[in-house]
């Protein structure tokens, strides 16, 4: 995180969502730090902190979907509960 100065974007992006112009930079540094690439890698679902409750909730969620899933190319989302 610390390479990438914190920024979520680059790892939660699609990788049609860095196709568009407007995160070229993103793409260009997923290919130049391969503990980015990583990050990506290992990425399976981004959780909202709407409130406590709800975070609970959705991190319950990602953790059930991540148990049963046998496709490390899988990705969570709210939808998937």
């Amino acid at each position: 995180m610390i390479e990438i100065n914190f920024r979520r974007e680059p790892i939660y992006l699609t990788d049609n969502q860095l196709e568009s112009t407007e995160y070229t930079q993103y793409r260009f540094a997923i290919a130049k730090i391969p503990s980015l690439k990583t990050l990506r890698d290992q990425f399976i679902g981004r959780v909202i902190h709407a409130s406590q409750e709800q975070w609970k909730t959705d991190v319950n969620s990602l953790l059930a979907f991540n148990a049963k899933s046998i496709d490390d190319k899988e990705k969570w989302s709210k939808g998937d509960q």
